[in-house]
């Protein structure tokens, strides 16, 4: 990291600059203009002598730029100023640490909207599961995957089950407690300041990360989302939306309407028009209406958010019926997860329910392998991975990884999401370039607007001022270098509420895709 400084010699600015702090308030939007005594006069951390982006308002879909700065200064777990570095500066004290960014790269920490980390960690994954790493393409191993993948669904649907109802009760162990913690250490390196887990499986995650957070061991933040199997239970121990707190909360709970795409097992109103597997040609609906609308109305009454793995149209239409039945209104901040096949129906009925499309940074240059033969040329035209026509639309978009299907590294998410091709150059031009977000409104979607989807945007996703301090520096600024290196850029250090959660140097470029054949035999 750059060089700190002697806070003392900054200190002595501070009356000059308190005399000017109305002034300095109205050109610089975001300074603390608050007065402040002896006692509560300095900050605890001073980034600047850098580029700040405090990111885009989540107040509206199409939300504007806040004003660049120079300089953050937080205070225990929130920010206290921003702006121009002869202000900030004022807030160094005696035992402020100040840090010299020596133009670096400041932006809100990564959110992550949809993850299977704590799911991860329970099954003991090692570190080195959490760090990207590149594998060619194999047609045959991919094949075979996706068959699994599919028979596992013919297996749960034959039961009259969904992936989400098998819900355990395990017991907290010190095994279990470490694990964690490595899963954590390797996602504050990669920026990442808050998760959510998208389908807790077993009530001992939520005991252990709540014994973690008083032993005050945790520097990334978890949001869970419990698996809509265990709903009946977390409600009876006392469990809702926003019981927690700053470092473990619930969120709500996740339901499951249909399959995956690759598999072709994800609900479509038409049959696909590839039938590789022998599974149903027109994919699995675990959920009937009548069980939707029973579960969602459930969730409802017993005080939970609601979200519904949904990817076929057929899978979208059905949960967003049993909203609907429900009563769900823009202020539920309900969401949809990958939404990949919606025509222009069920884009009006998101925009108008205010139901939000969590989607994935990775999916598109994934599923770009398949997804023409399973939908076929008209259908992926019109229906398929329309993550710009919703946002222009008005439909809100949180953006996540679903490691461990894709990798965790917001990085490596974000270039997929902007090039739309993968590292080893596949598919030539892009795949369904018209679709693509512009970097900003990606970042957006995994900052302000993944804020907005965990009810937390009006203290978090943003750097303002009374936000918590959740922050990321890089090496390079994400706006100004090429975006085929993006996944390649250096990550300096992460504050989460107010702590340094890393400072550790960290770096993942996709070197090994050079070796690759973007278009191997099948």
């Amino acid at each position: 990291m750059p060089a700190e400084q002697d806070a003392d010699q900054l200190s002595r600015r501070r009356l000059l600059a308190t005399a000017a702090g109305a002034t300095a308030a109205a050109l610089v939007p975001g300074v603390a203009n608050a007065s402040r005594t002896s006692d509560e006069a300095h900050a605890d951390l001073v980034l600047h002598a850098g580029k700040v982006w405090p990111g885009v308002s989540a107040g509206m879909v199409h939300g504007p730029a806040m004003p660049w700065a120079e300089a953050v200064a937080v205070r225990g777990q929130r920010i206290v100023a921003v702006g121009r570095d002869d202000e900030v500066l004022t807030w160094a004290g005696p035992r402020t640490r100040v840090v010299d960014l020596a133009g670096r790269f400041v932006m809100p920490g990564f959110r992550d909207q949809h993850t299977h980390l704590l799911g991860m960690a329970f099954g003991g994954a090692p570190a080195d599961d959490y760090r990207p790493a590149f594998n060619c393409y194999d047609p045959k191993a991919a094949f075979e995957a996706r068959r699994r993948t599919g028979q596992g669904h013919v297996h749960t649907h034959e039961q009259g089950e969904t992936p989400m109802d098998q819900v355990g009760d395990g017991e907290v162990t010190d095994e279990l407690k470490q694990s964690l913690l490595t899963m954590q250490d390797e996602i504050a390196k990669q920026g990442i300041t808050t998760v959510v887990e998208a389908g807790m499986r077993d009530f001992a995650l939520w005991k252990a990360l709540v014994e973690l957070a008083e032993e005050d061991l945790l520097k990334v933040r978890f949001l869970v989302r419990v698996a809509f199997g265990g709903m009946e239970r977390a409600a009876e121990r006392g469990l809702r939306t926003g019981v927690g707190n700053e470092w473990v909360k619930v969120l709500g709970v996740k339901n499951y309407a249909d399959g995956w795409l690759g598999p072709r097992t994800s609900a479509l109103r038409a049959p696909y028009d590839d039938d590789p597997y022998g599974f149903p040609r027109k994919g699995i609906l675990f959920l009937d209406q009548d069980r939707a609308d029973r579960d969602i109305a459930r969730a409802r009454e017993l005080g939970f958010n609601v979200t519904t793995h949904a990817i076929g149209d057929r899978g979208v239409a059905t949960a967003l019926t049993a909203y609907e039945r429900a009563g769900v209104t823009p202020a539920d901040r309900w969401a949809l997860e990958h939404v990949q096949v919606v025509g222009d129906d069920l884009v009006d009925r998101l925009a108008a329910d205010g139901v939000i499309a969590s989607y994935q940074l990775s999916f598109a240059t994934t599923d770009a392998r398949f997804a023409r033969d399973a939908l076929g040329k008209p259908r992926l035209r019109e229906t398929a991975y329309r993550w710009a026509t919703m946002q222009r639309r008005g439909v809100r978009l949180a953006g996540g990884s679903d490691v461990d299907v894709e990798v965790v590294d917001p990085l490596w998410g974000l270039q997929r999401a902007v090039t739309r091709q993968d590292f080893d150059g596949f598919p030539r031009g892009g795949f369904r370039r018209s679709e693509g977000l512009s970097l900003r409104d990606t970042l957006r979607t995994v900052t302000s607007d993944a804020a907005y989807a965990s009810l937390e945007d009006h203290e978090r996703g943003t750097i303002a001022v009374g936000n918590y301090a959740d922050l990321v520096v890089l090496r390079e600024n994400l706006l100004q270098i090429p975006h085929d290196r993006l996944a390649s850029a250096t990550r300096e250090m992460t504050v989460t509420n107010g702590r340094i959660a890393s400072e550790e140097p960290v770096s993942y470029p996709p070197d090994d895709a050079a070796d690759c054949d973007p278009y191997p035999e099948e």
